[in-house]
């Protein structure tokens, strides 16, 4: 059966089609949410979240378009096993959270994963507090409110500094030749 097929019976209600998906893309979907996961996480966490994935695509399959299954999978699991993470106050290593781009070939493959480092580079560049708010805001995703409570900050306080680091992040990847004003910073 194929992609379309098994979509347009899952819409229907039809839970067979559901099963050979699980079938056919349970260790992809697991092993994705592992990666993020393990550790900190157990096992059965990557168990729950291949189960919340799983449900996700029974609720929302008439928004997946046929052939594009797959990365739907692994887009919604990435964010399933990230949420699991933030519920135990958990996040992914900063050297392993990066930015996703949808690219073709081997040169925006280099140029994706060049990004990436000044990225990380040009967080790590950022002063005391902002660096600690930045790194809690954009990585650990916690809250204003919550980062200026754990710093002992002003609300207002935290979201200024989370505008300049912005700022800050901006600059230093215009000066090493990213134009940041096209969208792709």
């Amino acid at each position: 059966m194929t992609e379309a097929d098994l979509l347009s019976q899952l819409r229907k209600g039809d839970s067979r089609a559901l099963n050979t998906i699980i079938a056919q893309y349970g260790p992809y979907v697991q092993t994705i949410a592992a990666n993020i996961t393990i550790p900190p996480l157990q096992p059965e966490d990557v168990e729950e979240v291949a189960s919340d994935v799983f449900l996700s695509l029974w609720n929302n399959a008439e928004t997946v378009e046929a052939g594009k299954l797959k990365a739907w999978l692994a887009a919604v699991t990435r964010n399933t096993a990230k949420n699991k993470l933030r519920s135990h106050h958990l996040a992914m290593p900063l050297e392993e959270d990066y930015f996703i781009l949808d690219v073709p070939d081997a040169e925006a493959d280099l140029l994706e994963q060049e990004l990436q480092t000044l990225t990380r580079e040009a967080v790590a560049s950022l002063p005391e507090p902002e660096h600690s708010i930045f790194v809690r805001h954009y990585f650990l995703y916690q809250k204003t409110a919550e980062i200026a409570r754990a710093m002992g900050l002003n609300a207002s306080t935290v979201r200024s500094k989370l505008l300049r680091g912005r700022e800050k992040l901006k600059e230093y990847l215009t000066r090493r030749g990213y134009d940041c004003e096209d969208g792709s910073c």
